[in-house]
This record gives C-alpha cells, sequence and structure tokens, in this order.
C-alpha cells in the first residue's frame, strides 16, 4: 500500500500520521504546498506561493497530479484540500478507482450553528462564519469522498449530515521524539506557559486575566509562546510546570497531547457533552474561562498534583495517541475504504428526501449506526 497524505501538514498531524504508517510498514509520504509557518516537516513541498505566476502554480500541481496518480493507491486528503483546485481531481482519481479518505481537523469543517448550541463559550471567540460556504465545500467533496476523518466527536454533528461515513481517527505524536521532564516539586517558582496559535481559539484573552489576577497571590513565572518555531516552543514547554491550552473551543488539540507526553500537567476545556467520548483516564485538568483561575491555582499550590498528573499524561499519550497506535486505526479506516459506485443521493443540507445516516467508523475500526454523542 502506498499512501500519500496532502495537500496541507496541519499541526505536524500528516507527518505524524505518516511517521507511524511507516514504523507498520506501509510506504507513507507527505506532500504539502507550502512550508509551514511552524516548521513542520513533510518529504515533498511545491513551494508554490514562490511561482511567479497562477499558470506557473497550476502547471506545477498538474505535473505533481499526473505523477500521484502513477504512484498511491491511497489519497489521504486533510483540512479540506484537494491537489487540484475547485476539486477538479476529485472525479479523475474517482474514475481511476482510487482510495480517497477527506481528513477534517476543526474550522475546515466547524459549523457556527452546530457549534453554538453545544458550546456556550464559542460566542467568546469573536467568529462571524458563513456556514454556507462551508457546507458547499464539504457537500461538493462528499460527492466523490464516502468517508470522511474528524480527530474527535466535536465536529461529528458538522460532518455526518454530508458523508455516508464517519472514521475517528485520534490525532498523533511520536511519544519517543519527546523526553519525559516531570516537574520539580521544589521549585518555588513554578513555570506556566501558554501557546496560541490562534488568540481567540485558544481564549488567550482569558489566559492572561487568569495569570493577573492570580500574580497578587502566588509566586509564580508566565510565558506566553507565541510566534516561535514549534522546537522552540517544545524545549521551553519541556521546561515547564503547568501548561495552560485552549479554554472556549470545548476539546483538546496536538499542543495538550505535547505537554502531556513531556510530563507535564495540563489545562483545558472539555466540553461536558464530550468528557465521555474521549478513551478514559484523561488527566487533563477541565477548566473554563471562569474557572481557569481556580483550577491553575490548585496547581500552583500543590507540587505533588503536578508531578501525578504530568505521570498520568505521559501513560496517557502513549496508550492512545502514539502515531503507532493511531496508524493502525487508519490502516483499519483504509481497508473499508471502497471504489466508488453511481448513487441517486444529492448531498446537500436543504436536499427533500433524508439521507439515511452516516455511519461512524469506531476507535477499532467497525461500522456501526451513529448517533451524537452524549
Amino acid at each position: 500500500m502506498r499512501v500519500l497524505h496532502c495537500p496541507t501538514n496541519v499541526a505536524g498531524q500528516a507527518w505524524e500520521y505518516a511517521q507511524g504508517l511507516r514504523a507498520l510498514g506501509v510506504e507513507a509520504k507527505v506532500l504539502t504546498f507550502a512550508r509551514h509557518p511552524f516548521g513542520y516537516p513533510d518529504d515533498v513541498c511545491l513551494h508554490l506561493p514562490s511561482e511567479p505566476s497562477l499558470w506557473r502554480r497550476r502547471w506545477k500541481l498538474f505535473k505533481n497530479f499526473v505523477r500521484v496518480i502513477a504512484e498511491y493507491d491511497v489519497i489521504h486528503f486533510h483540512f479540506g484540500g484537494t491537489l487540484l483546485p475547485h476539486y477538479l481531481d476529485l472525479p479523475l482519481l474517482r474514475l481511476l478507482r482510487k482510495k480517497m479518505v477527506m481528513h477534517y481537523h476543526g474550522d475546515d469543517i466547524r459549523l457556527e450553528s452546530v457549534t453554538k448550541k453545544a458550546n456556550p463559550y464559542y460566542p467568546l471567540m469573536g467568529y462571524d462564519k458563513d456556514d454556507s460556504v462551508t457546507v458547499k465545500r464539504a457537500a461538493r467533496v462528499a460527492r466523490y469522498i464516502r468517508t470522511a476523518i474528524i480527530v474527535n466527536h466535536e465536529l461529528y454533528d458538522c460532518v455526518s449530515p454530508l458523508f455516508d461515513r464517519v472514521a475517528i481517527v485520534p490525532q498523533a505524536i511520536d511519544t519517543t521524539h519527546f523526553e519525559v521532564a516531570y516537574p520539580d516539586p521544589g521549585t518555588k517558582t513554578p513555570l506556566v506557559v501558554h501557546s496560541p496559535s490562534d488568540r481567540n481559539i485558544k481564549g488567550t484573552r482569558y489566559v492572561l486575566e487568569a495569570v493577573d489576577c492570580l500574580r497578587k497571590r502566588h509566586r509564580f513565572e508566565f510565558r506566553l509562546l507565541e510566534g516561535l518555531p514549534h522546537e522552540e516552543v517544545i524545549r521551553i514547554t519541556r521546561e515547564a510546570d503547568i501548561v495552560i491550552d485552549q479554554v472556549l473551543l470545548g476539546v483538546y488539540g496536538v499542543f495538550s497531547m505535547e505537554a502531556m507526553a513531556l510530563g507535564k500537567p495540563v489545562l483545558c476545556y472539555i466540553r461536558e457533552d464530550l468528557v465521555n467520548t474521549f478513551p478514559p483516564g484523561l488527566p487533563i485538568v477541565n477548566a473554563n474561562p471562569y474557572t481557569l483561575a481556580t483550577e491553575l491555582e490548585k496547581l500552583l499550590v500543590n507540587p505533588a498534583l503536578r508531578v501525578e498528573l504530568g505521570k498520568r499524561g505521559r501513560e496517557y499519550v502513549e496508550r492512545y495517541h502514539d502515531c503507532r497506535v493511531v496508524a493502525r486505526k487508519l490502516l483499519e479506516v483504509y481497508a473499508s475504504l471502497q471504489c466508488w459506485r453511481k448513487r441517486n443521493v444529492r448531498h446537500s443540507r436543504n436536499q427533500s428526501a433524508p439521507r439515511s445516516p452516516a455511519r461512524m467508523l469506531a476507535a477499532d475500526g467497525r461500522g456501526v449506526e451513529a448517533s451524537r454523542p452524549g
């Protein structure tokens, strides 16, 4: 099996999935259109932004597409993008009977109308999205790709009306690349870090407010890791005693996983209806914008708790998020992909005839009738 992950490397996830697949003996590569601003690696980069004209960029895309057709069996798309503009590659890939899957990561499929109902803190992000554009793009993809992958249940209600099947495949990291450094219980000045890739999504405003409030009562150092290369963020986080991730979105992300792999206690908001959808034993301290100061204070005054949560976090990511563990789930999804057969179904949220419910590939790869979590 030859697998291509493309055309973007969101939070380094395409690379991590490919690394896990390679460890299992699968030929997997990552192709991107441009270098990631945080320096995440890839195997092939087309460097499209450096091309001087639109025609040069289009010609490079076409040549790359011809090469991909010849070399790969499974095309694993990420973040709603494909290999040619306007999804022109999808009908061609379908005609050639290539196996395809679309992997959604967040704002590429998140619908404001859906998320607002489930997450009381979503409006605090200040977004004003046009859901119709997102739905239109995803519906066009769903005409040619039957299975969509999401990283957790938070996006399920956004994806399931459009795709025949939804697979839950967790985010991945290579835990062997993270040297454990549990918090020092003897430190007198704990280091708290927060790394916002997007301040609105991460809720950085509320993190800064909690930090300012607690500085009046406790001695600690706070560092905002913003605009730094990924390697530098990891280096500084390894020295930290407490990590604050995102406090608005309702799920934990890659930075939480990396912090747990380093043995750090993590604060992050997990939506109440999603808590039980994650594997058991999640050691993240659940904190929303209004409880963050209280929960952070508990960790500041309890060094033993910081160490305990750090150890549990390391065990958790090794068991559920290591790239080799996640790659096995990907192989189950790939094995379930079928070549297209024509179906008389219109992929639209406004269709008159109701669609049959999406089927969800559970964590063990089995297809089951899916319903909204919680």
